[in-house]
């Protein structure tokens, strides 16, 4: 028999009684629990992002309804931010040319991204210094 947990946070719901009560809450975040996030229904790729025909979806989709054909559903919760982190990395990489293994590796065989930076700074302070000198 599979768990329900949070929707938003994780933590397993065993403990809340059945049926799930519009004024349920999460014991860990305290999130609404009935509730269209939590459903057997929810599809975020319907426009009204429930599939059951019988049913006139909130436009608030977390928090608490009194929606009669609700269905509390396994696994509802989705780690949104571990995945967000990764795209944010990934782009960081994309735009400042790799991830930092990369640069260590490259430090220890030669100078450093910054020693390069800073050692190109110096050379054209030098030059402007050397142009305001003549």
């Amino acid at each position: 028999m599979s768990v329900v947990v949070c929707w938003n946070c994780g933590r397993s719901l065993e403990d809340i009684p059945r049926p799930i009560s519009r004024h349920a809450n999460c014991p860990k975040c305290f999130e609404d629990l009935h509730c269209c996030r939590l459903c057997v229904h929810f599809d975020q790729s319907l426009t009204g992002q429930c599939d059951d025909d019988r049913a006139d979806p909130p436009v608030q989709k977390e928090t608490a309804n009194f929606c009669e054909f609700f269905r509390p559903l396994t696994g509802a919760y989705e780690d949104v931010r571990g995945s967000r982190r990764d795209v944010a990395r990934q782009q960081l990489d994309a735009l400042f040319g790799g991830d930092a293994p990369e640069a260590s590796a490259e430090g220890a065989s030669g100078p450093s991204k910054e020693d390069r930076a800073r050692a190109e700074l110096d050379a054209l302070f030098k030059n402007d210094a050397d142009d305001a000198d003549s």
